[in-house]
């Protein structure tokens, strides 16, 4: 079925917003996918634990000194959570199901125009 002149006129305009908010995503993130390091954050939350038990620690002792090195190891160990490392997903890198993950260059009407051309050619 054919789209009227206002709904293309509507569809154009609509696509055009979609290119800009693609292009600003793609300018915050730096078109980098990050995976979460789980042995980081683990480590981060261990460190965590220990400052706060040497923060505590130095309070009960009242040693100033000792309260400051807690808040520090607690700070490194927020730190330690917070850094991702460097575990980049790379786009020629196959993911855990064996398959190679789209190429991330790819625009939203392109995405959405090959799987429409993959749903038309399995009806055939």
């Amino acid at each position: 079925m054919a789209l009227s002149e206002h709904e293309q006129r509507l569809l154009d305009e609509m696509e055009r917003g979609f290119y800009r908010s693609e292009a600003d995503v793609m300018q915050t993130t730096g078109g980098v996918r990050r995976r979460t390091n789980y042995r980081s954050l683990v480590l981060g939350v261990i460190v965590v634990l220990v400052g706060v038990g040497v923060l505590v620690g130095g309070v009960a002792a009242q040693q100033l000194w000792l309260g400051l090195v807690g808040f520090a190891v607690m700070v490194g160990g927020v730190m330690l959570m917070l850094s991702r490392g460097s575990s980049e997903a790379s786009v020629d890198e196959p993911n855990r199901e064996g398959r190679a993950p789209r190429p991330s260059k790819e625009s939203l009407s392109e995405r959405a125009e090959r799987r429409w051309n993959e749903r038309m050619e399995g009806e055939r």
